[in-house]
C-alpha cells in the first residue's frame, strides 16, 4: 500500500474528531510479539499484554481516561456514549452509561476527586456528570462547532475545552459560566492541558502550533512553532517544565514550557535496522496521541508505522533523552492513556472496544 494511501483512515477519523467528514473503515490486524523494554521485573508480562479488553460499545473508542484514584475508566465513542467501567475485574464489575449527549464523544476527563467526569461531543456541548450514577449535573454551551479536548484545573474548580470553532473556553465548574474565551488558534484547537500548578493552559491545534497562556486572565504567554502539520496531541511534565507535543509532521517534541527549547525529537532511531528488526528503533510516522507518565520517567506516543492502516505501534521513550525505550503493535487507536501507577496503559480501539495493556 502506497504511504500516502496507508495514513488516509487515520488522517480522515482524526480530522472528523476534529470537525470534518468521517470516511472511515478500520480492520483488525494480527500482532507480533511486543518488543520488551526494560521496566517489567521477571514476573511482569511482556510490555503490550492485553490484560483485559472492553467490549460495551457499539461503535468506535475515541476518548479513554483513567481515574485520578486508579479504580476506574471512562471511555467515550461514536455511540454517543460515555462508559464507566471498572479499572479491574471482580464480581462487583459495574458499568455505568452516559446517555446526555445527542452527538458523537470526543473527549473526556475526570475531576481531581475522580467523582465527575466531563465530556465534549460534536452535539457542541460539554457535560459534567457524577461518574458513579451517571446523574447530571451541568451543561456548558458556547462553542459552535464540536468540542474535541476537554481538562480539569489541578484544584477541580475550572474546566477548559478546545473546539473546531478554533477557541479555547474557561469554564467555573460550579456555576457553570464561562470565564473567558482565547481566540489565539487560526485552526481547530484539537488538545488542551492544565500545567501541574494550575497556572498556564497549553493548547494544541491543527495550525501547527502549541500556545501557552495564563489560566486566570487568558494572556498568551507563549507560542510554540516547532511543528510543520497539526498538532494531534500534548503531555506536561509533572514537575511542569516541559511538554511533550506530537504532531502529523511524525515527531514527538519536548521542548521547555517558558522557553521553547527543544530538549529533543523524537524521529525513529536507527531506522534503517529498524526495517527489518523494530526492537533496534522505530520508523516515524504521524503522531497521534502522547502521553507522560506520572512518575515523569517515560512517554508514550502512539504512531502508525509498518502496518499501514490497519495497526498501530506504541512506542515508550525515556522522558530524559529520549531515548527508544520499547514499543509494541496494536489494533488501530486514538487514545491512550496511563494508569496512576505507571504500570498499565489503556487503549480506545477503533473496533468499539477499549483495552487495558502491560506498560511496565
Amino acid at each position: 500500500m502506497h504511504k500516502q494511501t496507508a495514513n488516509l483512515s487515520h488522517q480522515l477519523l482524526f480530522k472528523a474528531l476534529s470537525g470534518l467528514v468521517l470516511l472511515l473503515s478500520v480492520v483488525g490486524c494480527a500482532q507480533p510479539g511486543p518488543s520488551q523494554n526494560s521496566h517489567p521485573g521477571p514476573a511482569s508480562p511482556p510490555l503490550g499484554s492485553p490484560l483485559f479488553t472492553y467490549n460495551g460499545h457499539s461503535d468506535r473508542v475515541t476518548t479513554v481516561a483513567w481515574s485520578p484514584n486508579g479504580k476506574r475508566i471512562a471511555s467515550g465513542s461514536l455511540d454517543k456514549t460515555v462508559q464507566v467501567w471498572d479499572a479491574k475485574v471482580s464480581k462487583e464489575f459495574q458499568v455505568y452509561t452516559y446517555h446526555g449527549h445527542s452527538g458523537s464523544i470526543l473527549t473526556v476527563a475526570w475531576s481531581p476527586d475522580s467523582k465527575r467526569v466531563a465530556s465534549g461531543s460534536s452535539d457542541k456541548t460539554i457535560q459534567i456528570w457524577d461518574a458513579t450514577t451517571g446523574d447530571h449535573r451541568t451543561i456548558l454551551r458556547g462553542h459552535t462547532d464540536r468540542v474535541t479536548t476537554v481538562a480539569w484545573s489541578p484544584d477541580g474548580t475550572l474546566l477548559a475545552s478546545g473546539s473546531a470553532d478554533g477557541t479555547v473556553r474557561i469554564w467555573d465548574v460550579n456555576s457553570g459560566q464561562q470565564k473567558y474565551v482565547y481566540r489565539g488558534h487560526t485552526d481547530a484547537v484539537n488538545v488542551v492541558a492544565w500545567s501541574p500548578d494550575g497556572k498556564r493552559i497549553a493548547s494544541g491545534s491543527s495550525d501547527k502550533t502549541v500556545q501557552i497562556l495564563a489560566s486566570a486572565t487568558g494572556q498568551r504567554l507563549f507560542v510554540y512553532r516547532g511543528h510543520t502539520n497539526t498538532v494531534s496531541s500534548l503531555s506536561w511534565s509533572p514537575d511542569g517544565k516541559r511538554i511533550a507535543s506530537g504532531s502529523w509532521d511524525k515527531s514527538v517534541q519536548v521542548w521547555d514550557a517558558s522557553s521553547g527549547a527543544v530538549a529533543y525529537t523524537y524521529r525513529g532511531y536507527n531506522v534503517e535496522a529498524a526495517k527489518s528488526d523494530q526492537t533496534k528503533g522505530i520508523l516515524p510516522d504521524l503522531i497521534f496521541a502522547v502521553a507522560w507518565s506520572h512518575n515523569g520517567k517515560r512517554i508514550a506516543a502512539v504512531t502508525q508505522v509498518y502496518c499501514g492502516d490497519v495497526c498501530d505501534i506504541v512506542v515508550l521513550l525515556d522522558a530524559h533523552n529520549g531515548n527508544y525505550d520499547g514499543s509494541y503493535q496494536t489494533l488501530p487507536m486514538f487514545a491512550i492513556a496511563w494508569s496512576p501507577d505507571d504500570t498499565r496503559l489503556v487503549e480506545g480501539l477503533g473496533l468499539s472496544t477499549a483495552r487495558i495493556t502491560q506498560a511496565g
